[in-house]
């Protein structure tokens, strides 16, 4: 029967050498195409429904992220990938609701030290609010002369489609910086 089984799959000694190469290559390119999603998927966590990296979900629980606040959304959280701290290592940053469910803002956690800074939700934004909009914030290349120079995406706040500010990392925290 393996002998058998060889011969179906076209690894026979007495098959033709190109026959048996193809089924080795097919057989490498299966392989690896499913082995980075294997390893993906291990970088998630199974407990945040969300896409969320392991290392940032860590990061926020240990935080207590899950004790003061709630994603905004655990089946699709709204969250950006980006170097907020200018460190060299992309950070992670999604939107919060504090734990009244009212008012939404932004946690980043720097992955350098898995430190967790929240932005609105309750905290001050800068601006002489505690709170964003839900969904109102990204991440985009600044266009402006002042921001332009690092050439690295910045978060940004919009209010009413248009761009209003820039959250900036100045070495210790986010600050707000209005829109040129």
């Amino acid at each position: 029967m393996f002998l058998s089984s060889r011969t179906q799959c076209g690894l026979n000694s007495t098959a033709p050498r190109s026959q048996r190469l193809s089924v080795v290559t097919r057989l490498l390119a299966a392989t690896l195409l499913v082995a980075p999603m294997t390893i993906a998927r291990a970088q998630l966590s199974p407990r945040t429904f969300g896409r969320i990296p392991l290392w940032a979900d860590s990061a926020l629980r240990r935080a207590g992220l899950d004790r003061q606040f709630a994603l905004s959304s655990t089946l699709n959280p709204y969250f950006a990938v980006g170097d907020f701290d200018r460190d060299g290592l992309d950070d992670f940053a999604v939107e919060v609701k504090d734990s009244g469910g009212l008012r939404c803002g932004i946690a980043i956690v720097h992955r350098i030290d898995r430190s967790v800074h929240v932005v609105g939700a309750g905290h001050p934004l800068g601006n002489g609010h505690d709170e964003l909009a839900c969904g109102s914030w990204g991440v985009q290349l600044p266009d402006t002369a002042r921001h332009a120079g690092s050439g690295l995406p910045l978060l940004f706040v919009a209010e009413h489609g248009s761009l209003e500010a820039w959250l900036v990392w100045n070495g210790r925290s986010y600050v707000w910086v209005r829109a040129d």
